[in-house]
């Protein structure tokens, strides 16, 4: 029984987590979202960049929304505005409908409208440092955040990016 118990406490300590705490063990699509995002991340330009709209626009959808994903595993709403700014976040909520997560793009509308949230403003606090954390502390980020997580992990939303990859192989089509 002890030997159960000792080999039960280390697969416990081994399950890989994400930064928010979530068991990532659970996503058993976790090695092929990581490819997918990885190859995203190789293959296509970001939004400021002008060859961005010569890629296919399932592509960029996806990639966007790759982006955001990603920001919100590793800090949140607050983060993603922070690091990927006015282009991102008002790509996001035709991204998220064009790949399929009209539930996300409603939740990021109804966070925007609910704290009268303009994009050009929130997006700039990066130029705006002493701002940003008086900025920050306005709004309920982690409303948005554990929404999110929530919907991240009842609709597994990894396979959900990896469907829509197969759906569209034309992503892989660039210039």
């Amino acid at each position: 029984m002890k030997r159960l118990m000792l080999v039960w406490v280390m697969i416990m300590c081994l399950i890989p987590m994400n930064v928010r705490g979530y068991a990532v063990m659970n996503d058993f699509h976790y090695e092929q979202y990581e490819k997918l995002y990885f190859k995203m991340i190789e293959q296509y330009p970001d939004p400021e960049n002008a060859a961005f709209s010569e890629y296919p626009a399932a592509g960029r959808a996806l990639f966007v929304v790759l982006i955001f994903d990603m920001e919100i595993q590793n800090g949140g709403l607050a983060q993603f505005f922070w690091n990927c700014g006015v282009i991102y976040a008002k790509l996001l909520p035709d991204a998220l409908r064009s790949t399929g997560l009209s539930d996300v793009a409603d939740l990021y509308e109804s966070f925007l409208r609910d704290n009268d949230i303009s994009l050009d403003f929130i997006a700039s606090f990066k130029e705006r440092v002493p701002e940003f954390v008086q900025y920050y502390e306005w709004y309920d980020y982690d409303s948005f955040d554990e929404a999110y997580m929530r919907i991240w992990e009842e609709t597994d939303i990894n396979q959900r990016f990896i469907d829509y990859s197969d759906h569209h192989p034309e992503i892989w089509d660039t210039p």
